[in-house]
């Protein structure tokens, strides 16, 4: 009698094998690559927009009532009481008011003070550049004006004013209100959610940040006006109109940082799936502080609901899914 063959079970045992095999080992590498992960880090979440800004400033311009040499009492950046000798001309010219000068004389009209004492009618700082602007452009006329007329204004147009001669009728000097003076800038439509009236923002400028508040909000076609007024003494403050590469930081804080599409709904509550050691991912609960539409700053370990309960949550180096499926 014929011994029965054993190959065929000896393979379909294989074959189970295998296939434990597949489904213990293959299937979640598959998985995880399906679903790939990050791990939770801490981070620095910082809501800025970068812009031009236009310098507003109470100030007035003061031309000189003879010609003749220059004798500078008041250096650059002071401050002044009103009454206070800002400089000398002394003899004589015959000349008259120089071209370079032209254009500043053209804005700022009949609004400058000509003097023949060179002394300060109203106190403040002491300038040695003007552009004209001076009276058309205040705390009182900034919000009447638009983006066509912030965007023709230049720099190179603010001329120094300080020389060993001048002629009569040129621009000498100017006095600025130093208890406070405004910078207006635009930003994109889509982040208007970021200003408040009276709401405070840092202002930075080459390096040195000042603090200011936004004093008006107004929507220019896809963009938005906002202008902030502070009081912290800069040392150009003066001498600058249009100064480009503002950077206006809204929020900087540092936290546990999470991917926006990371983050799911369960039951009308946000949270991310986060995977054990073996690959098991659950839902966590979270809580999310600012976002700046491509990342979320949340809460750490634990947090409060609306009803004041305590909720736990996650915390550095969880690894999470990043894109789980809905």
């Amino acid at each position: 009698m014929k011994k029965k063959k054993k190959k065929p079970v000896v393979a379909i045992y294989l074959l189970i094998l295998v296939v434990l095999y597949i489904i213990i080992y293959i299937i979640p590498k598959v998985s995880g690559a399906l679903q790939p992960t990050y791990n939770i880090t801490y981070g620095e979440m910082k809501l800025s927009d970068k812009t031009t800004g236009y310098v507003v400033r109470n100030e007035q311009l003061y031309v000189s009532g003879h010609g003749g040499s220059t004798n500078y009492y008041i250096k650059e950046g002071d401050l002044l009481r009103a009454g206070t000798t800002v400089m000398n001309v002394e003899g004589s010219t015959e000349g008259e008011a120089r071209g370079k000068y032209s254009d500043i004389l053209e804005n700022i009209g009949d609004d400058a003070i000509t003097t023949e004492s060179y002394n300060v009618e109203k106190g403040g700082v002491v300038c040695y550049y003007a552009d004209g602007y001076e009276s058309k452009l205040s705390s009182k006329s900034m919000r009447k004006k638009d983006k066509e007329f912030y965007s023709k204004l230049s720099q190179n147009s603010v001329i120094a004013l300080n020389r060993k001669d001048v002629n009569e009728g040129e621009p000498v000097f100017k006095i600025v209100d130093r208890t406070r003076w405004y910078l207006v800038c635009y930003v994109p439509k889509d982040h208007r959610e970021r200003y408040d009236i009276g709401g405070e923002v840092t202002v930075e400028l080459d390096g040195t940040e000042l603090d200011a508040t936004v004093c008006s909000i107004k929507r220019e076609d896809d963009e938005y006006r906002i202008i902030l007024t502070t009081d912290h003494f800069y040392d150009e403050f003066g001498k600058l109109r249009v100064i480009k590469n503002v950077e206006l930081i809204t929020y900087d804080q540092r936290g546990l940082l999470v991917e926006n599409k990371s983050i799911t709904e369960k039951k009308g509550q946000q949270g991310v799936y986060v995977q054990d050691k073996v690959g098991k991912a659950s839902f966590v609960p979270i809580k999310v502080i600012k976002s700046d539409g491509e990342m979320s700053l949340v809460c750490d370990t634990i947090f409060y609901d609306d009803k004041g309960n305590e909720t736990y949550t996650v915390e550095i180096y969880d690894e999470v899914l990043r894109k789980p499926e809905s």
